[in-house]
């Protein structure tokens, strides 16, 4: 066990999944680990785990150097930590944010924290629980960068942290950033499963092939990226009206199979937007500069 291990306990309020993934990794990670949430039978396979159940919140202030909050709604934050007892239980500590909070909540909850002399940071989890667990999930922060160095060892139980910007809020923007791919994806395997169960293939098959066909996406998405960064929009693969045509071809079979189209619809006026706008003889992602807004 280091030196950071033996001088800190940390407090985890808030023991949904995600909340209780964080407590487990740091107990994982041999810190002394205090736990609280409202139903109390959610902290058991913790206490199990070697976690410490706390009364309330206030205790779990008081005996801990860093309280790490996790709840779903910026004004269950407000209820459990804006109060005079807990306030006082936790002058000189810190807190660390890693619920979910709007830009707004988060600079309200920065504005709290320095009145009371508690040290603040935030962040936001880009994983699941299991990825937490496995020390794998991103954890990307905002605030003081000093800060930030300061709690750096704890937050790499989670996984590899990234300090995105000073500026209050930005932690939460990034995380909602990356909802368009994360749920594309997603999105994308339903609407592809629907498809095939429509037209009768084994749905055991068709995920096969797809796991089989994923595993370039990830080199893709980087060179795209690149692309992006880059301004270089040369089509080095096909043409964004070669796609075009190719997706007109899968949503007519999606609508003549019956099922829901929405979806493919969107895709579709995406990338004719962007042919429309002359961009049809670069690659794909060009799709990119038709999204911008209008200057």
């Amino acid at each position: 066990m280091n030196s950071e291990q033996n001088k800190k306990a940390i407090a985890v309020v808030g023991l949904g999944n995600m909340g209780s993934a964080l407590a487990a990794a740091l107990l994982a990670k041999g810190y002394t680990v205090n736990v609280w949430n409202r139903t109390t039978a959610k902290a058991t396979p913790l206490v199990e785990q070697g976690a410490n159940l706390v009364k309330d919140v206030t205790e779990a202030a008081r005996l801990s150097d860093v309280l790490i909050i996790c709840v779903a709604e910026y004004p269950v934050i407000e209820a459990l930590l804006h109060d005079d007892t807990v306030e006082g239980a936790l002058r000189g500590k810190a807190v660390i944010q890693l619920g979910v909070v709007t830009v707004e909540e988060a600079e309200q909850n920065a504005a709290w924290a320095k009145e009371h002399g508690i040290e603040y940071l935030e962040g936001s989890m880009l994983g699941v629980p299991d990825t937490v667990i496995a020390g794998k999930a991103q954890v990307v922060c905002s605030g003081s960068r000093e800060q930030f160095d300061q709690f750096k060892t704890i937050l790499q139980s989670f996984g590899p942290p990234i300090h995105i910007s000073e500026t209050t809020g930005a932690a939460y923007e990034v995380d909602k950033l990356l909802y368009p791919l994360s749920w594309g994806i997603s999105l994308g395997l339903a609407q592809g499963a629907a498809m095939a169960s429509a037209a009768g293939y084994s749905i055991g098959a068709f995920n096969e092939i797809l796991f089989e066909w994923f595993k370039p996406i990830p080199g893709r998405v980087e060179t795209f990226g690149k692309l992006i960064a880059s301004e270089d929009f040369t089509a080095y693969q096909a043409t964004l009206s070669a796609w075009v045509a190719g997706y007109e071809k899968s949503h007519a079979l999606c609508q003549s199979l019956g099922v829901d189209d929405t979806l493919m619809k969107a895709h579709t006026a995406m990338m004719q937007k962007a042919v429309d706008q002359g961009y049809g003889d670069e690659e794909i992602i060009s799709v990119f500069k038709s999204l911008l807004p209008k200057q």
